[in-house]
């Protein structure tokens, strides 16, 4: 009798085990999640991350649009992005060469001076001994100078010795190197020789008392670095002098886009805050040296910005005009962001099951035979609920983009894509909208 009760129990068993397997597979079959405390193993290979499965219905009502990858002739331009620089021939630390203490400034911070301008004065009473050493060095060498010649013409008359000769060769020398030095020691302390001429007939000896610092170059004032009455050393940086009438434009120019640069390309460029406003510039140079760190290369382009609405540091964006050149390219509407990333929907040639049933809130109910409508927009019956179809799978590539003409745009894709692939061109909004619910586990029920 406990036999007859034993084999009963497993029979049972095994009826009720083997009755919940073929539920749960027809449940998988009609599309049916079916939730257990272990999660579903895919096979080895199985995965469909950054894939997307629509229907024919599907893809008629969302308006999806596809367009064929091919090679394009292009006339158009690389957006990149760029910093404003200074011209170095057009900035200006300027100092004195010799100390000294500020009498007098004649300029302030933002004021505009032209080349040769004073911006300031200062005095050393050092000055007043170049002048003198320079009078006597003058009066010295005019003398060694009549001498020697006094003397040449007694050699030639043969009545001079040699080596008095020599001698008076040797001071002349002397008296005209010293001369020589400090004549151009004047002329650094800007000390006019001029004003010596007369300087034993007047009565007063017209000796320069002060030294005047003037602009090297035309522009502004950026910076005022010193006080009246303050010491100065020759090594003190006084003003700063910035002249923008042309300023320079430094790109980062990616590896993929290096090939399509060339000096003396049109760029245009764009500055954010200055909507609508455009300036256009040349490719001056290109750098040699790559950037390993940003993957980059220094591309400058010299700007015209008499405006002076340019200011240095300012970021911008550029578009660098290229040559006609073949690209594999897509319509700028299949193009897709992610943060710094891009990508476009590619069609493969890969089929999968979808669901077509109507996604139902938790505690929702529907009366036998009810309408309802699926998320497609197609009612369906209850009796349709489960039914499944294959759908055409598309897969989001990554992608680099390169030239662009405002309709076609250049792309360098992650992974291969073959030339005749066809890409979502209109409609790319749904498919995000797909993969995001996937990622947040919206179709496990």
């Amino acid at each position: 009798m406990h036999k007859i009760l034993t084999v009963a129990a497993i029979n049972l068993i095994l009826i009720i085990f083997y009755t919940g397997c073929n539920s749960k597979e027809e449940a998988v079959n009609e599309g049916t999640d079916v939730h257990s405390e272990e999660p579903e193993h895919k096979e080895e290979g199985d995965t469909h991350e950054n894939e997307v499965a629509l229907s024919e219905e599907q893809i008629n009502l969302m308006g999806i649009e596809l367009s064929k990858l091919e090679s394009q002739n292009i006339n158009g331009y690389i957006k990149v992005n760029g910093e404003i620089m200074l011209n170095q021939d057009n900035e200006s630390k300027v100092g004195s060469i010799i100390p000294g203490r500020v009498r007098k400034i004649y300029v302030k911070e933002g004021s505009f001076v032209r080349a040769g301008q004073t911006l300031a004065v200062i005095e050393n009473p050092d000055l007043i001994n170049v002048q003198i050493d320079y009078i006597n060095a003058k009066n010295e060498f005019e003398f060694s100078k009549q001498e020697y010649e006094r003397q040449q013409k007694l050699r030639s008359d043969n009545i001079g010795s040699k080596k008095n000769l020599a001698e008076i060769d040797l001071n002349y020398k002397r008296a005209l190197a010293n001369y020589k030095t400090l004549e151009e020691k004047l002329t650094s302390y800007k000390i006019s020789k001029s004003r010596f001429d007369n300087i034993y007939t007047d009565t007063v000896a017209d000796l320069q008392r002060n030294y005047s610092i003037t602009a090297p170059i035309s522009g502004n004032v950026v910076e005022r670095m010193i006080t009246i009455g303050q010491y100065v050393e020759p090594s003190t940086d006084m003003f700063h002098i910035v002249n923008t009438t042309t300023v320079f434009v430094d790109l980062s120019i990616f590896e993929k886009d290096l090939s399509h640069i060339k000096v003396g390309q049109k760029v245009i460029i764009e500055e954010g805050s200055n909507s609508g406003k455009s300036y256009e510039g040349k490719v001056s140079f290109i750098n040699k040296v790559f950037d390993d760190k940003n993957r980059t290369v220094k591309v400058r382009v010299t700007v015209n910005n008499k405006s002076q609405e340019l200011y240095p540091f300012m970021f911008i964006t550029a578009k660098i005009y290229v040559n006609n050149d073949n690209v594999l390219a897509v319509p700028v509407s299949a193009i897709e962001s992610e943060g710094e990333n891009k990508y476009v929907f590619v069609k493969t040639d890969e089929r999968r099951k979808i669901e077509t049933h109507a996604e139902h809130s938790e505690g929702e109910e529907h009366k036998e035979g009810e309408e309802h409508e699926h998320a497609d927009g197609v009612e369906h019956k209850d009796g349709d609920e489960h039914t499944g179809e294959e759908g055409i799978v598309f897969k989001k590539i990554q992608i680099n983009t390169g030239i662009s003409d405002d309709k076609f745009v250049e792309i360098i894709p992650f992974e291969e894509i073959k030339e005749g692939s066809e890409v979502i061109s209109k409609g790319t909004f749904y498919l995000k909208s797909e993969l995001k619910k996937e990622e947040l586990g919206e179709h496990e029920h």
